[in-house]
């Protein structure tokens, strides 16, 4: 998954003029996608698919709109224009929850770097305009690694990763995420944040060679 990650990083310049950043919704929080309206979603994220076919639904949960990603030896991505002030909205919430997930997925190993769902925050790297080694917060949930684990990419040192969730979570069952993009970015790369750019949500079995499933709901930025 990482490599793939890599790779979407060159399309990332073209991608941040063409996508249609978020709008506040209310002071001191900034609404990313509330899943309520299909047509907005796909006018606002960019799909990135590196193996597979993509597979999303639009589906609710009581009067909670979601999406299933559903993997079957496939790789792919959905990207988000960012605009927030860090200073103001650090806090990156979201909902989310694992229906199948890859068999010993482990982002720490190559050959096992397969998640049930991942999210991403991508910030200015060196470069003219930032454009190039882009620094990246993730977030995971992952099959093997504990809860807790943070490590760097294998093949990427600017990934910097926090697992959140692994199997022991279970399956069918939804969790609220809530982390402070800030003060992560501080302890992953040790200077303060500046200013993110692109936020992506993925899945992928395509090193396993397996089926995965999904949900995410409600992504927003908040204050403290």
């Amino acid at each position: 998954m990482r490599t793939k990650l890599l790779l979407l990083l060159a399309c990332i310049p073209f991608f941040v003029m063409w996508a249609k950043p978020p709008v506040s919704q209310a002071p001191g929080e900034v609404v990313i996608e509330s899943f309520q309206n299909q047509a907005a979603f796909y006018e606002s994220w960019k799909i990135k698919k590196w193996d597979g076919t993509v597979q999303l639904s639009f589906l609710k949960n009581g009067a909670m709109p979601f999406v299933q990603l559903t993997c079957d030896n496939s790789s792919w991505a959905f990207l988000h224009k960012l605009d927030v002030d860090l200073g103001q909205t650090p806090v990156l919430t979201w909902s989310w929850k694992a229906d199948a997930m890859p068999p010993g997925g482990d982002g720490r190993a190559d050959k096992t770097d397969d998640e049930v769902a991942q999210m991403y925050v991508f910030f200015p790297g060196t470069g003219v305009f930032g454009g190039v080694n882009k620094r990246l917060v993730g977030y995971t949930w992952e099959t093997v690694p504990d809860a807790g684990t943070f490590y760097a990419s294998p093949k990427n040192e600017n990934t910097k990763v926090f697992v959140l969730r692994n199997a022991k979570d279970g399956l069918g069952v939804w969790k609220q995420e809530s982390r402070d993009v800030a003060a992560d970015f501080q302890k992953a790369f040790g200077v303060p944040a500046p200013k993110p750019d692109v936020i992506c949500f993925q899945i992928d079995s395509s090193d396993i060679h397996c089926k995965a499933q999904s949900c995410f709901a409600d992504i927003r930025f908040r204050g403290r």
